[in-house]
């Protein structure tokens, strides 16, 4: 018994009640004993028979040559088996001018077969040899799409163009094989090309797309446009005749809302002006979601086609004029003056809104203040001043097709555009007429505000002669024709808009206005 009790105490001798060692001796025994299996990682032990595609060959070939290791006991030990990532397959130098020409020819073989379609001038240039391979442990948006048998230049010469046909603006990276898309809804898009390389995507070209911004029904939609693109099932005619369906059913429901009657008890005007005042409130607090929700309710107030023709036509007579009732009426219930027109040209003019949400002065420098604000906030105004420029389109449009009901009694459209240029110069101390032409020439950076500053000039020709000739003495003839090589180029609304322009500044004084 006794001889046990002192065969145990030798046994833990250096040792702790709770069996750790409590001297060097007992831990150089416990560290130089042999571990009876290696620890596995399964999140880096993918492939542990073939070496992945992303190593070097160095290294694959090292992995596969190299002798097991010999434990402490003698045991064969396995190495963890660690992957390096080759860093030179992400930075491969760019391709030489013979191989950009022979991918441009292989395209040009493509849309020469019979029944083809003429070669649109690409506004992304990819390299094909140059297409970078999914990185390790990358997760794939599930918006994505896989395509086999075909050149990473060539399908991005088709989303290039289906981006034009859609007038989606986008900034190519050329090197990196990405973009970044912005709609006129103000959804952000985020375009990839991947290489795909085996064993998990073998022999394709893999397109990505991500939301980055907006709404995601409209970003569904763009995206599906867009995956078919790049797998050659867009049609462009097709999409034009299915845009045009759309405005035809929008006139007919702006049509048949017009011709709903008002309710006699004046429920729908005192509505109107309820939510013509709480988007003025709006304009006037110095929270960003709350002038941005403003401006989306006078997008919605502006638009025939969403608020019926007496809203639009009330809620235009503000923007246009300032107030809600015309000088023959006489409505108790109807405010002064509510400062939308002022926060209006306050966006459309110097880019943002004063303090109080009131126009802007001439003598501060709008220039030199937005070059010092956060990158939020200038986001953020530009974002309110392209609502701005949509809320100034829609009540431009219903004085150019409703300008008799909108004008006062014995005025017509002209006197309202006229009358409305000239406050505008008198409210901000600039032309609206230049401002507009400004941010039509700054297409290539903003075709959407570009867009919509050509709406805007030429709803003001059509309902002003006056305006039409000033229009030509800043020489906006050629300003239009360079934004018409933009749009033709990259942005298909741009381009139609920019011709009516040019269409209503060749007409003559004499001829009559529509």
């Amino acid at each position: 018994m006794s001889s046990q009790h002192d065969q145990a105490d030798r046994k833990n001798v250096g040792r702790s009640r709770a069996g750790l060692p409590t001297n060097l001796k007992g831990v150089a025994a416990v560290t130089s004993k042999a571990r009876e299996s290696e620890p596995k990682f399964r999140s880096v032990m993918l492939f542990p028979k073939k070496p992945s595609p992303l190593l070097s060959e160095k290294t694959a070939k090292s992995k596969l040559e190299r002798p097991r290791g010999l434990g402490a006991a003698g045991k064969k030990m396995s190495p963890v088996q660690l992957e390096e990532i080759d860093k030179s397959a992400f930075f491969r130098p760019r391709s030489s001018q013979k191989e950009q020409e022979t991918g441009l020819e292989s395209l040009k073989a493509v849309h020469d077969r019979p029944g083809a379609k003429p070669i649109v001038p690409t506004n992304w240039r990819v390299n094909d040899a140059g297409l970078c391979p999914v990185p390790a442990y990358y997760p794939l948006e599930k918006s994505s799409r896989f395509i086999a048998g075909a050149k990473a230049s060539v399908i991005a010469t088709k989303i290039s163009d289906c981006c034009r046909v859609m007038s989606v603006q986008a900034v190519y990276d050329h090197d990196a094989a990405t973009a970044a898309l912005r709609t006129e809804e103000h959804v952000e898009i985020h375009v990839a090309l991947w290489l795909g390389t085996a064993p998990r995507y073998p022999e394709c070209i893999i397109v990505e797309l991500q939301r980055r911004k907006g709404d995601a029904v409209i970003y569904h939609k763009y995206c599906r446009n867009l995956l078919e693109a790049a797998d050659g099932e867009f049609d462009s005619e097709e999409y034009a005749a299915f845009e045009e369906r759309d405005r035809t059913y929008s006139k007919m429901a702006e049509q048949m809302l017009e011709g709903k009657k008002p309710s006699g008890d004046g429920t729908d005007r005192e509505n109107s002006l309820l939510a013509l005042e709480i988007a003025a409130s709006l304009l006037k607090k110095d929270r960003m979601d709350a002038r941005q929700l403003g401006m989306e309710s006078l997008c919605l107030l502006t638009d025939p086609a969403r608020t019926g023709m007496e809203t639009a036509l009330m809620s235009s007579r503000v923007v246009l004029t300032g107030s809600v009732q015309d000088e023959t009426t006489d409505d108790d219930y109807a405010p002064e003056e509510l400062g939308i027109r002022e926060a209006i040209l306050s966006l459309v003019q110097f880019g943002r809104l004063s303090e109080d949400g009131g126009c802007m002065d001439e003598g501060m420098d709008s220039d030199d203040e937005s070059a010092i604000k956060h990158p939020e906030e200038q986001e953020h105004n530009d974002l309110l001043h392209n609502l701005a420029l949509a809320v100034l389109s829609n009540a431009l449009e219903v004085l150019e097709n409703h300008g008799k009901r909108l004008a006062a009694e014995g005025k017509n459209a002209e006197t309202v555009a006229n009358a409305f240029l000239d406050e505008t110069k008198e409210i901000s101390s600039r032309d609206l007429l230049k401002t507009l032409l400004n941010v039509l020439g700054s297409a290539g950076k903003k075709p959407h505000d570009a867009c919509l500053s050509a709406q805007c000039l030429r709803s003001l020709c059509e309902a002003s002669k006056d305006a039409r000739r000033r229009a030509r003495d800043l020489s906006a003839k050629k300003v239009v024709s360079t934004a018409l090589d933009v749009g033709r180029r990259t942005h298909v609304k741009l381009e139609t808009e920019t011709e009516k322009v040019l269409k209503t500044l060749a007409k003559t004084d004499g001829e009559e206005d529509h």
